[in-house]
């Protein structure tokens, strides 16, 4: 009897309720300065899923894949299913997103851009180290141009430093209403169907791994119903409306995973 006092404190001391709080919390990450983005949002459709609380994290791509390999985070959003990592983290399927990549041209020659081969002397520009589609990224006969932002590649295009470039459609389209660029830069009439999918994953230590098929769940009806598209299509609706830029792109994620692909 005396004992049962002191039992109940310690049940519901500050530090047993944190232990019980961090139980129930959904650790990610995403890119310094995109705390509010698009995989933030991905992030928060997951915990809410599953019913846990959310902590966002801003870290670099490498630096979150080793807190994941770490048990430091419970998922990540936004991978490439690259063969080098598989043994490192686990994809989850089905993936929650898969995007094919945008040709645009100046909006006075979209006429000259119709099949592949009208690609062969053009100067293109890319952004380095993302995978587009295997035939145009495997093709050593073309001009690629490689160009670090989004923003750039629209100021070449239209001062006619480059003769087209590839992109994430939504993105670009947002950029080009912000920036009063949006007749003068067109899809050309050539466009790639070759998709890229994106994955959530987590790691074999993570806290998530013991209930991955509810988390697969979660993810195939997310995809299913639509879900991922809607948020997607949301927050880019919500960045032309407000004015802003995207900053989250998908494709810089991508640079940053094949580079650190690159070096291992």
């Amino acid at each position: 009897m005396f004992y049962l006092p002191l039992v109940l404190v310690l049940l519901f001391t500050p530090s047993a309720l944190a232990n019980d709080i961090d139980r129930q919390e959904l650790r990610g990450a995403v890119s310094v300065g995109f705390e509010n983005g698009l995989h933030s949002k991905y992030l928060q459709y997951v915990a809410d899923k599953m019913d846990m609380s959310l902590s966002i994290s801003p870290l670099s791509f490498s630096r979150r894949l080793r807190a994941l390999q770490q048990g430091e985070l419970d998922l990540l959003v936004g991978l490439q299913n690259v063969q080098q990592q598989k043994e490192k983290v686990i994809y989850i399927e089905p993936p929650y997103q898969s995007l094919a990549s945008t040709f645009f041209v100046r909006a006075s020659e979209q006429e000259e851009l119709i099949e592949y081969n009208d690609l062969l002397g053009l100067k293109i520009a890319i952004t380095p180290k993302v995978s587009y589609f295997s035939t145009f990224d495997q093709d050593k006969n073309l001009a690629k141009v490689k160009v670090d932002s989004l923003q750039q590649k629209i100021k070449l295009l239209v001062n006619k430093r480059v003769d087209a470039f590839i992109h994430n459609k939504d993105s670009t389209e947002v950029t080009l209403k912000i920036l009063g660029m949006k007749e003068l830069v067109s899809t050309a009439k050539f466009q790639p169907i070759e998709k890229r999918n994106y994955y959530f994953a987590i790691a074999k230590n993570s806290r998530l791994y013991p209930n991955i098929e509810r988390l697969k769940q979660v993810i195939q009806e997310g995809v299913s119903n639509g879900d991922f598209a809607n948020i997607r299509k949301q927050h880019y609706i919500e960045l032309a409306k407000n004015q802003l830029l995207p900053t989250d792109d998908i494709e810089s994620e991508a640079s940053f995973y094949q580079l650190k692909t690159a070096r291992e």
